[in-house]
């Protein structure tokens, strides 16, 4: 596939590196346009290039969002139609961790804030309920039982593409239903956010059953 990565922190980079190491093409995109990503293009090897936001998206199987939660929407902005694009939003209402980082958004639901950034787009929620360094570790090379991600979105086709992408690198994407309540149960506010560690898919859907009981 070829994956366009707007964002280029810790998120960006860690999903780069293991789209690459899976035999993926990975265009990276940031607000500051593709000279400043020349270097961390090349330390990812020939299958990483860098363009500017449209120049990402534009071609791509797949458009990850990996942009900190203030900065999204300009950075999607720059793109004139995002029409049946699939787009993987990891973004949280969030400056940092911890309580005091998190940003009031009332009720609404982080991704469908985000769906709006983008309209037409098949957006996924997903790779937002683990910090990256237990991401990291619990994919790729060293992808093991606990391999479990959570993903949220309202297009069937677009979530089993994701799957797809998740599934060959090691993971096991585990389906919490449409964007309105799949995306709230991922969301900061939702009870499976801020899992501290990776886990299996039979203890994810365990932890998804047991947080749909506690809405109905």
């Amino acid at each position: 596939m070829r994956i366009g990565m707007i964002g280029a922190g810790r998120m960006g980079q860690a999903l780069t590196g293991l789209f690459v190491a899976a035999g993926h093409d990975v265009v990276l995109a940031n607000s500051r346009g593709p000279e400043s990503l020349a270097g961390l293009a090349a330390q990812f090897g020939e299958h990483t290039s860098a363009a500017d936001v449209p120049g990402a998206v534009a071609g791509s199987d797949i458009v990850v969002l990996a942009t900190p939660w203030g900065r999204t929407e300009a950075a999607v902005s720059v793109v004139g139609d995002w029409s049946g694009v699939v787009v993987v939003d990891t973004t949280n209402n969030r400056t940092k961790p911890g309580p005091d980082g998190l940003i009031d958004i009332g009720d609404r639901v982080s991704s469908e804030v985000v769906a709006e950034f983008v309209p037409g787009a098949r957006l996924v929620k997903a790779f937002n309920t683990t910090p990256v360094p237990f991401l990291v570790k619990g994919l790729g090379s060293s992808a093991g039982e606990d391999n479990a991600v959570y993903v949220a979105g309202d297009d069937a086709a677009a979530k089993a593409l994701v799957g797809a992408l998740i599934a060959g690198i090691g993971g096991e994407a585990v389906d919490t239903g449409g964007l309105h309540t799949g995306g709230w149960l991922q969301g900061m506010s939702g009870p499976l956010a801020g899992t501290l560690e990776m886990i299996t898919p039979t203890d994810a859907r365990a932890r998804l059953a047991k947080a749909l009981d506690q809405v109905r």
